[in-house]
């Protein structure tokens, strides 16, 4: 059971990886293609309101890249210089997880402690004095970094489209429930603007 779950993890980031690219190399063409069908009267606003969702869901995916292949090169080197076997596999394994917002790199860090303890016992305190300070950074600047600027949604708006993300679609539900919600509080924010300029 539990390996079947760790199983699903690693399928869920590499399908994840597989989405993000997609979506920065095709996204540009496929919001030509909807431009076509949107009616010329409604085109302006639409654009606004797409352009935005658009930002925030590829700069969601981009950040969260770029974190997880920061925690991957971090990670194999720490391991490669206190001599932990399977460095690189390691380190992928845990930038694969970083994916999952939340709970992921806390998984992966679990994962590649429990290795570091079959070298050595110094090993493993190693590795739990990297991870408590690498995810620090990441917690407390480079997730907000990516999450304020792109996504835009506060940390309890977050914890909550990923529970209910996760309720929903188990693992992928968690890690597309912050850009389906950026997209989904854009949406909301548009139509309020809307109805209070309707009254004015």
């Amino acid at each position: 059971s539990s390996l079947k779950g760790l199983f699903a993890s690693f399928a869920a980031g590499v399908n994840i990886l597989g989405l993000g690219f997609f979506m920065i190399t095709e996204g540009p063409g496929w919001i030509t293609s909807f431009w076509k069908m949107v009616p010329p009267k409604r085109k302006d606003r639409a654009k606004h309101l797409v352009g935005q969702m658009y930002y925030a869901v590829t700069g969601y995916v981009t950040g969260n890249l770029l974190t997880s292949l920061l925690a991957t090169l971090l990670t194999a080197g720490t391991l490669a210089i206190i001599g932990v076997p399977y460095a690189i596999p390691l380190g992928i394994l845990v930038g694969l997880f970083d994916l999952l917002p939340l709970v992921g790199a806390s998984i992966g860090a679990i994962i590649v402690i429990l290795a570091a303890l079959f070298t050595s016992a110094g090993a493993a305190v190693i590795m739990i004095i990297f991870f408590v300070i690498y995810q620090q950074i990441e917690y407390h600047f480079l997730q907000p970094l990516v999450y304020g600027r792109t996504v835009q949604m506060s940390p309890l708006l977050v914890l909550i489209s990923v529970l209910i993300g996760a309720g929903i679609g188990g693992i992928i539900g968690a890690i597309v429930a912050i850009p389906v919600g950026a997209s989904l509080q854009i949406v909301v924010r548009d139509i309020a603007s809307g109805r209070l300029s309707a009254k004015n």
